[in-house]
């Protein structure tokens, strides 16, 4: 009867023990425990294990109870359970040093007096330059201020001044975020200086976390506007309406750009006078003898306004008249504006535009 009761007993221990260890993780961290990262092992790994309600195992508060208390296998299962995640999340050649520690409060004891306070001054001064040099570059509002963040929080873990006046340890952290506000102000982008002479120009300084919002939603601000840089108004304009510059017109006859098929001077020289004026190449001997006598004259001659008026009122009657009634009166305010003008226009392109075709 008794060895019955004891085995029934027996099972009922292991059918506990098996329900506090179902579903438990081997690992609570992805980050594993090297020479140089335990600060950010250690967050991490504390997050986890606080996460599970064990915390009080690794902190010293809940001490192993004598063998003969009922209370140990219960106590025991758990710690195991916590020294399994402290190993798990070691690299391998520090799990050696901790594996036969008899509780995960020794584990965690002595990893944090290896490398939690090691080089404490190498590191601190490490810690100080690289957060001096850091800028924005090409990180976005939300990154530059992350890396600051991550590095202010190890240097004030290496910190370990003592303080025996609370109004003084006020002081002194107000003016540290102060400096710290400035730093991340500095290092932003220029495209930033509107927003950061605002904040500069104030009456008050605002705290690291108002002045970061504000930097950030003056980010996304320009991100909907479009006015990142390299980029304008105008350039937002034509994407948003979904129009470019006017694409170049190609002749397939002449292979000129500039006019099209339809206003080729080759295919269709009665429309050289309408139009604009013939290529430099095909211009009659009356345009050509002039341009040749006013360079050799060196005189720069310009077009009077009453030549301007006329050639203005040519121009708006080809608009309401139909392309065959050129007259020798065009083909004379032509000749005029070839012979007076200080450049002739070149061929292809040019040569319509200026007409406005």
């Amino acid at each position: 009867m008794a060895e019955a009761m004891g085995t029934q007993k027996d099972a009922v221990l292991d059918t506990g023990s098996a329900s506090k260890t179902e579903n438990v993780p081997l690992q609570v961290t992805s980050i594993r425990l090297t020479k140089d990262n335990y600060l950010s092992w250690s967050a991490a790994l504390e997050i986890g294990i606080t996460s599970r309600g064990r915390l009080s195992y690794i902190t010293g508060d809940k001490p192993a109870p004598i063998k003969s208390d009922p209370q140990w296998a219960t106590w025991a299962l758990e710690d195991s359970q916590v020294k399994v995640w402290i190993i798990s999340s070691v690299s391998s050649d520090i799990q050696p040093l901790i594996l036969r520690k008899p509780t995960s409060f020794d584990m965690w004891t002595v990893l944090a007096k290896m490398y939690g306070r090691k080089k404490r001054h190498l590191r601190t001064y490490q810690i100080k330059r690289s957060i001096y040099s850091l800028t924005q570059g090409d990180l976005s509002v939300a990154a530059f201020y992350a890396a600051l963040k991550t590095k202010w929080e190890e240097l004030d873990y290496h910190v370990t001044d003592e303080w025996t006046c609370g109004s003084d340890h006020s002081l002194y952290w107000e003016k540290e975020w102060m400096d710290r506000t400035f730093l991340f102000l500095g290092g932003l982008r220029d495209e930033f200086e509107s927003i950061r002479s605002q904040i500069l120009n104030g009456d008050e300084i605002p705290g690291i976390e108002e002045v970061y919002a504000r930097v950030e939603s003056e980010e996304q601000r320009r991100q909907v506007m479009h006015l990142d840089t390299g980029h304008g108004p105008s350039a937002f304009v034509s994407r948003a309406s979904g129009t470019g510059q006017r694409p170049a017109r190609h002749c397939t006859h002449c292979h000129k750009l500039g006019h099209s098929v339809d206003f080729c001077w080759d295919l269709h020289p009665e429309k050289r006078l309408v139009r604009g004026r013939p290529p430099s190449g095909k211009r009659s001997p009356s345009v050509s003898d002039s341009s040749q006598s006013n360079s050799s004259s060196g005189a720069k001659s310009k077009l009077s306004p009453a030549q301007l008026q006329e050639l203005q009122a040519y121009i708006s009657r080809l608009s309401t008249t139909p392309e065959e009634s050129s007259t020798s009166e065009g083909a004379q305010l032509a000749q005029a504006l070839v012979a007076s003008t200080d450049q002739g226009l070149g061929d292809g392109e040019e040569d319509w535009d200026w007409f406005g075709y």
